[in-house]
């Protein structure tokens, strides 16, 4: 952890602990500093993360003041890329679950012909060259940019940006498979194929039913859903 991201717990644990919301003032950097035990230029560090994430606004004579719900403070654990319990992993799995899920009658309506064949492209050479680990986490990044972008919601394709170390990230007590990598590879490429030939057909029952089988493994499905 660096300097800037103890900072930034510390400052986070304040907040909860002061329970501040909006309107609500933060201690000063050279507080901040003495309570931290950091330099200063860890402190600015943090404190430009929390301006950057529209939280505070800091003033020469107004001093430091909370300006956004600190619950986005919330956003920093579900970026980064290492989750340190798997209750946060499984949250994250379940969100990218639902952006996909979200998504399918914008893919349905919206997704040309290109795009598809773009994403056909990709699978042929994850299929021919492909040889470790990070070479399915690079392609699975590239489909979900260019599946999202397909679907003409700018929001959801900024949000595939920013949840994008999700893609690399490994939680505590959960293993990725990669350690059967051939085998991986096939059915990695049988799974997102099917959802390709859903989607071009263009039936939605079709589509509907790979899409649940796409998102089986990151979030529960009722069994009359099934």
């Amino acid at each position: 952890m660096t300097a800037s991201e103890r900072v930034l717990q510390w400052i986070e644990a304040y907040i909860e602990k002061k329970r501040l919301g909006v309107g609500d003032s933060l201690p000063g950097e050279y507080d901040i500093m003495e309570q931290t035990g950091m330099g200063r230029s860890s402190v600015r560090e943090a404190l430009t993360a929390l301006k950057v994430l529209g939280i505070i606004q800091s003033r020469r004579k107004g001093g430091i003041r909370i300006i956004r719900d600190p619950v986005m403070l919330e956003l920093r654990h579900y970026f980064a890329d290492q989750y340190d319990d798997t209750a946060r992993y499984k949250d994250v799995l379940e969100f990218r679950a639902t952006m996909d899920w979200g998504l399918g009658p914008l893919a349905m309506v919206r997704i040309k012909d290109s795009t598809i064949q773009s994403l056909r492209q990709l699978l042929r050479e994850v299929e021919e060259q492909a040889v470790d680990a990070e070479d399915i986490t690079r392609a699975e990044i590239e489909f979900h940019r260019i599946l999202t972008a397909g679907c003409g919601n700018r929001l959801a394709g900024v949000f595939v940006h920013l949840y994008e170390p999700i893609f690399h990230a490994r939680s505590p007590g959960i293993t990725d498979g990669f350690s059967r990598f051939p085998d991986y590879v096939e059915l990695w490429s049988a799974k997102h194929r099917s959802l390709l030939d859903a989607l071009e057909s263009r039936d939605w029952t079709r589509f509907s039913k790979a899409l649940k089988n796409h998102t089986l493994g990151y979030m529960p499905w009722p069994e009359d859903c099934l």
